[in-house]
């Protein structure tokens, strides 16, 4: 589903993670995120509404690009599912996209007392949005 985008997808942008609140609303949070296999994978603190709102409803999707500058611009829906992440294999693939060296050891100290879980995103549909 998203082989035709994955080049794109190897910039690390910022995503736009919506999930359906308790109400029925979109709820949307900008995420980093990374690509496993043709999912989108987030991580996340186990705290955070979005975890709760797709143990909820699993529908949801992603906004990635389409911002100023940006050549193109994706709307990914699909289904979201709840993993762990004992390794914290997942959660490292995710962050260190976006950041490394000492800001990367001083972030991850600051959130080693966090309960990190992955939200996984499978694919149903991708549409250009720009």
């Amino acid at each position: 589903m998203i082989e035709p985008i994955r080049t794109f997808l190897e910039t690390p942008r910022v995503a736009y993670l919506s999930s359906i609140d308790l109400r029925g609303y979109p709820h949307t949070v900008p995420v980093w995120f990374a690509v496993d296999g043709d999912d989108l994978i987030f991580s996340t603190a186990k705290s955070r509404t979005r975890v709760k709102h797709v143990l909820v409803n699993s529908k949801g999707a992603v906004t990635i690009g389409g911002n100023m500058g940006d050549p193109e611009g994706y709307l990914i829906q699909g289904d979201f599912k709840i993993d762990e992440d004992p390794t914290k294999a997942l959660r490292n693939k995710v962050i260190t996209r976006y950041i490394s060296g000492e800001a990367l050891e001083q972030f991850l100290t600051r959130m080693a007392h966090e309960e990190r879980l992955i939200i996984r995103l499978t694919p149903t549909k991708v549409i250009r949005v720009r």
